[in-house]
């Protein structure tokens, strides 16, 4: 029986340690390879399902601190987009899935928690001084309509973000099930 818990607690490790192996070397990437750097920054997501295909949240929640804090030292505020976006989001959404919390409250909570991202990446630009009015198309609008326009936006893109999320998540615990053949418990 022991040994047997030994195996378990080596798997879970193992895999909360390649998912943040890769999900660094994604945030790495997406700091030094400016033009691909919304694609790492997504397939950061990935490295953080490893250890949910099995269910082992408490290790993709350690993943996705480990790689928060070694990816400050690496690509400093560039981190951002992780810590909103992947890390614990994908936790948190997971764990929505899999426990089938009702459909309509968990839709408003994704909904309100891209607006609140939404709200924070729209004051980071604001203080980096990007004036977004001078586009030409969304000059037109005054500053609350412009605010709403790209809120509409980005919620929708955040809202597709997460159904492929979903689905992705789905298609790695197939493949990460083929790879590590599932106990009875799992």
């Amino acid at each position: 029986m022991r040994k047997q818990i030994g195996k378990d607690i080596g798997a879970r490790v193992a895999l909360a340690g390649i998912g943040a192996a890769f999900s660094l070397v994604c945030v790495t990437l997406s700091y030094f390879v400016s033009v691909m750097s919304l694609t790492f920054t997504v397939l950061t997501a990935v490295g953080i399902m490893i250890p949910l295909s099995k269910n082992y949240y408490r290790e993709a929640i350690l993943a996705s601190i480990v790689v928060g804090v070694a990816g400050f030292f690496i690509a400093n505020l560039r981190i951002i987009p992780f810590l909103l976006a992947s890390g614990l989001y994908v936790v948190l959404s997971v764990f929505l899935h899999n426990k089938k919390v009702n459909q309509i409250i968990t839709f408003v909570a994704k909904i309100a928690y891209s607006c609140l991202v939404f709200f924070i990446c729209y004051k980071l630009i604001n203080v980096i001084s990007v004036d977004v009015s001078k586009i030409s198309f969304l000059a037109n609008f005054n500053q609350t309509g412009l605010y709403a326009i790209l809120n509409l936006v980005f919620s929708l893109a955040f809202i597709l973000y997460d159904f492929l999320l979903i689905k992705g998540y789905e298609y790695s615990k197939t493949i990460i099930n083929k790879i590590i053949k599932p106990k009875n418990n799992d």
